[in-house]
């Protein structure tokens, strides 16, 4: 996780943390998380929780300042290999909480992942490829009726 800092946002002081840029073209705007970091899985619902930052103030992947919130329901990605070792965005939705527990002190927000509505090719409850996006830009439905290598994805996808 980067050091958080001082920084003027708004004519206030307040601290930012900042997040990863997109090396990859992505489907819109979305805020770097490291899906190594799970910490836990909240009780009410059994969804994942991942470490998530540190301040108030993150940048997302075009490196617009975001100010985080309680309740804020935001994009998240990870850049990645996907099973067939070509590379892939991780990406998921989610709810920022504030992080109340006794471990990792440091982090000042939490993100608890949202399940999935559509059922991906990846199968994954919470996380999906960017490539599974390619199925539905197509305008075909099931996410298993185009092959990958047919689908189209956002521009300059390769």
């Amino acid at each position: 996780m980067a050091q958080p800092y001082p920084y003027q946002y708004k004519g206030v002081q307040r601290t930012k943390q900042d997040k990863c840029l997109a090396a990859m073209p992505l489907d819109k705007a979305r805020i770097w998380l490291d899906f190594n970091e799970c910490c836990a899985v909240d009780q009410e619902s059994g969804a994942p929780l991942y470490l998530f930052s540190q301040a108030d103030i993150v940048n997302d992947s075009e490196g617009t300042d975001v100010e985080l919130y309680e309740g804020m329901e935001v994009s998240v990605f990870d850049e990645d290999l996907d099973p067939l070792g070509k590379p892939n965005a991780l990406l998921a939705e989610g709810v920022l909480v504030r992080n109340t527990g006794k471990h990792h002190p440091a982090v000042k927000w939490l993100i608890r992942l949202s399940k999935n509505r559509i059922p991906y090719q990846s199968g994954a409850d919470y996380v999906y490829w960017m490539s599974d996006l390619r199925y539905f830009r197509r305008g075909r439905g099931k996410p298993d009726s185009v092959p990958v290598e047919e689908a189209s994805g956002p521009a300059g996808w390769e």
